[in-house]
């Protein structure tokens, strides 16, 4: 995804909204509408530092941060460059700026337990 001259980064998830299809070429060039970052140790002070300050300067609508062995997300609504938390209403998030964005946190953990192998 390249969303500056010397930016080029790989985000684990993006989303690009039917509007926002312009952006979508060889590569992703411009913001897409929705990034998501699942945290590993190696990556976790990027995630939550370099990357999020560029994506919040590069217009990104919504940065959610995943980290799965906490079972957390951080849902990150862009406001006038800067990032701001959006917290879940009963155990679901619906996005305040993507309308067909919307998501069962319970059913999302149970998923991913049942993907997950056991534990040893």
């Amino acid at each position: 995804m390249e969303l500056a001259d010397h930016s080029i980064v790989q985000p684990d998830v993006v989303y690009v909204s039917a509007g926002s299809r312009a952006v979508l070429g060889r590569r992703v060039e411009g913001a897409p509408d929705l990034v998501i970052e699942i945290l590993s140790p190696a990556t976790a002070r990027r995630d939550r530092g370099e990357k999020l300050a560029l994506y919040a300067q590069s217009g990104i609508r919504e940065y959610w941060i995943v980290d799965h062995e906490l079972r957390q997300l951080e849902f990150l609504v862009n406001e006038a460059g800067r990032f701001v938390i959006a917290l879940p209403v009963a155990g679901e998030y619906r996005s305040p700026s993507l309308a067909e964005i919307h998501l069962d946190l319970a059913k999302l953990w149970r998923e991913v337990e049942s993907r997950l192998p056991p534990a040893s």
